[in-house]
């Protein structure tokens, strides 16, 4: 039975590890990432891998993407460290859970005035964690019928799944303040300010408002997905784990792709041809150990994901300062509302889904233009998208001519 009365200067935490997974056909070492818990000391920073880890390295997740296992890795520690500290349960193994423990931990979520998504993820995890104690037979004071009465099957897959064991009181619905979609007619300017201000990532900016990429896919680029082009002249990346920065501890899983899949990026008005030039042109060199990465920081290394966030928020900043510094009456009040909202890189897939929606004909365009769906099946679909690049490229040219970036008078510059 696993002790968990663990002391003041003892806590839980996650602990992401590399291992070897593999071998390639050129016999070089395939890496992975997982995440394990661990017990570390307070005092001396000193941690031990706890046995507990099996419940996320041996049970439902061992196969599961890293991030997956990060978010219940991180749910459960938060619940440890809860009955570490706790004195009303007095919990010193896990033999000693009930179902009002349980809940009372996600009440506690309530009353930190935690989200109500956040505290329903929580409760998921933990009832997966309780699920795993009795099957382990760790878990005698929670009858195995109540569990089993919990058990239903989707009837769309027909996987079987454990309704919530526990009853906590939930917050009320909050609206949130997170923006998906940035303003259509800005785009172009908040491109020209990433190329003034954050030059390493301005093609990353482009490919995720453009492509719909997300950021840990924009990280795991590689040089030489840039050579193979449709009939429209639009790239088609192969978006896969490059395993780039096996050197980084990282447990926030900003480093991952999330579908491995083929993804178009449009080309508008050669911008994207333009700025893959100048962009690989400038920084090739750069790449001090070869990695044919095709972001680079100012290390020489391949790009994390967490460098390219910072990127970003540095140009949404200058981006906000221009519209307020220099801006009509109308920049001033969207720049305002944007600087209240809660928006970060997340906003490119946004935005380049409602930059094609009104342009489709079917969900399955959007779902494929998205990279929702794999590439076979869609490839009626390859024509239209000609349709849709069309249509994204004729509101651009709409636009207020101030904010048309002059990148196409950079292409002699870059060829020369």
């Amino acid at each position: 039975m696993v002790n968990i009365n663990a002391k003041n200067n003892y806590e839980f935490i996650t602990v992401p590890i590399w291992i070897d997974w593999g071998k390639t056909k050129d016999n070089k070492i395939l890496k992975k990432q997982t995440m394990a818990i661990g017990l570390r000391d307070k005092n001396t920073g000193i941690h031990i891998i706890h046995p507990i880890s099996s419940f996320i390295l041996s049970w439902r997740w061992r196969a599961s993407e890293y991030n997956t296992k990060r978010k219940h890795a991180t749910n459960i520690v938060k619940f440890l460290n809860y009955l570490s500290q706790e004195k009303m349960h007095k919990i010193k193994s896990l033999a000693d859970l009930d179902i009002e423990t349980g809940t009372d931990y996600l009440n506690s979520l309530t009353n930190d005035y935690r989200k109500r998504d956040t505290i329903t993820d929580a409760a998921r995890t933990l009832t997966s964690f309780y699920v795993w104690l009795s099957q382990n037979d760790c878990l005698p004071n929670v009858g195995d019928n109540y569990i089993e009465s919990k058990k239903k099957k989707n009837p769309h897959n027909d996987r079987t799944y454990y309704e919530s064991l526990f009853n906590p009181t939930l917050p009320q619905r909050t609206r949130s303040n997170r923006k998906h979609l940035f303003p259509i007619k800005y785009i172009p300017l908040l491109i020209e300010i990433s190329i003034l201000v954050a030059h390493p990532i301005a093609l990353g900016l482009y490919l995720q408002i453009f492509g719909g990429v997300r950021a840990g896919e924009v990280v795991n680029l590689k040089r030489t997905q840039f050579r193979k082009r449709l009939n429209s002249a639009d790239f088609l990346l192969n978006i896969k784990e490059q395993q780039l920065r096996t050197d980084i501890k990282d447990s926030s899983g900003s480093n991952y792709v999330k579908k491995i899949r083929k993804q178009q990026i449009l080309q508008i008005k050669d911008w994207g041809n333009i700025m893959f030039k100048d962009h690989v042109e400038f920084y090739k060199d750069k790449d001090i150990n070869g990695t044919g990465a095709l972001f680079i920081n100012r290390d020489g290394l391949p790009m994390s994901g967490k460098s390219y966030s910072q990127y970003f928020f540095k140009v949404k900043d200058k981006f906000l300062k221009f519209l307020i510094d220099y801006g009509t009456v109308e920049d001033k009040v969207i720049a305002t509302d944007l600087r209240l909202a809660d928006w970060g890189t997340h906003i490119g897939r946004g935005t380049f889904t409602n930059l094609i929606a009104e342009e489709i004909e079917n969900p399955a365009e959007l779902m494929f233009l998205r990279g929702d769906s794999h590439l076979l099946s869609c490839l009626p679909y390859l024509e239209k998208t000609e349709r849709v690049r069309k249509k994204v490229e004729e509101r651009m040219n709409h636009m207020h001519t101030d904010y048309i970036p002059r990148l196409i008078n950079r292409q002699n510059e870059i060829e020369e």
